[in-house]
């Protein structure tokens, strides 16, 4: 098993789910000594992504951005080895590539939106072409999209449960990038509409097409850090918010649970696999700014018994389910298979 390399394959210009999906992927590999690269279609220099992969001690190499590239790269390789796809480019790039080359393709599909103009183009052909590799979906609603598919959650790292410490005024964040389907602008009024309590202050981490426009009309209450290079922001938040319009299974919502964090999300994607409404966070199935906002101004109000409780809960959650033993045991079957 472990003379197989597995090539992790993607085209990535920003640090978002899929980059934080690779990560996770190359360090529970590797924590089981198993062979794994990341291969990037071109440097957009992602330098976030790049200082992790060094951390984790991952060896990652950049084609030059030509579709002829993949084929002369994998033609050189001398061991056997699986390429893993990551995003509608890499997937199609690399499934064609493999079937040329009589190598075995394996594919995860994470986007939960279908996207607009030229995305849904590629997204639309990222799936009609999915019958050529195996694949892994990150939710159960992608399953009838895409051909030969299994269910693969996402996972994280888990180290020990944060104590649940209950700031002065509830810190409540968003987190992610600023485009239409994670609904930064559905946070932002959300900020508005309570910037009357002062009890609740609003936080955006991320960038994106959405930041000036979002900027221009934020309310007192609320502030925008940018980017983030580290995780360290996670210690300025006690709820996350999901206000997204669409989602697969959020690498962000696995990541707050862990640190033993409260989130209230919207019902989309396959958030609902994970959270249980009441017990180890909130789903708002109305998926609208009301429910947010009440569900939010009752968990400010709330004992800090039941928040400590609650918390736990989450943590344990992504202890028990999500944490990558079970995802191994499915990468592995269909590594090698």
């Amino acid at each position: 098993m472990k003379s197989v390399k597995t090539i992790l394959f993607l085209d990535s210009s920003l640090y978002g789910g899929i980059e934080t999906h690779i990560v996770q992927l190359v360090r529970l590999l590797k924590s089981h000594n198993l062979d794994v690269e990341v291969l990037f279609y071109q440097d957009h220099g992602n330098t976030q992504l790049y200082r992790n992969l060094d951390d984790a001690q991952c060896t990652y190499t950049f084609l030059d951005g030509k579709v002829t590239s993949l084929y002369k790269f994998l033609k050189k390789q001398q061991a056997p080895f699986n390429l893993h796809t990551h995003g509608y480019k890499g997937g199609i790039i690399g499934r064609l590539t493999c079937k040329l080359l009589s190598a075995r393709c394996i594919s995860t599909y994470h986007a939960g939106e279908a996207g607009t103009g030229l995305v849904y183009l590629y997204n639309y052909i990222d799936k009609l072409t999915s019958f050529l590799s195996k694949n892994f979906v990150v939710s159960d609603r992608l399953l009838s999209q895409v051909h030969n598919a299994e269910v693969l959650d996402n996972f994280v790292d888990i180290t020990n449960s944060m104590s649940f410490e209950h700031s002065e005024k509830l810190r409540v964040g968003f987190v992610g990038r600023l485009s239409h389907e994670k609904g930064p602008d559905n946070f932002v009024e959300l900020a508005r509409r309570l910037d009357k309590n002062p009890s609740i202050s609003f936080n955006v981490f991320g960038d994106g097409p959405m930041a000036h426009d979002l900027q221009l009309s934020e309310s007192a209450n609320i502030k925008f850090h940018g980017h983030q290079a580290s995780s360290d922001f996670w210690e300025k938040i006690d709820v996350l918010i999901i206000s997204s319009r669409a989602e697969g299974l959020p690498m962000v919502l696995l990541e707050a649970m862990a640190r033993s964090k409260c989130v209230i999300s919207f019902d989309v994607g396959a958030v609902a696999k994970v959270i249980s409404h009441n017990t180890n966070g909130f789903i708002c199935t109305s998926n609208c700014i009301d429910e947010l906002s009440d569900t939010l101004v009752s968990w400010s109000n709330a004992d800090k018994d039941k928040k400590k409780q609650l918390t736990q809960n989450a943590f344990q959650t992504i202890q028990q389910n999500f944490s990558g033993s079970k995802q191994f045991e499915q990468l592995t079957r269909v590594y090698f298979g």
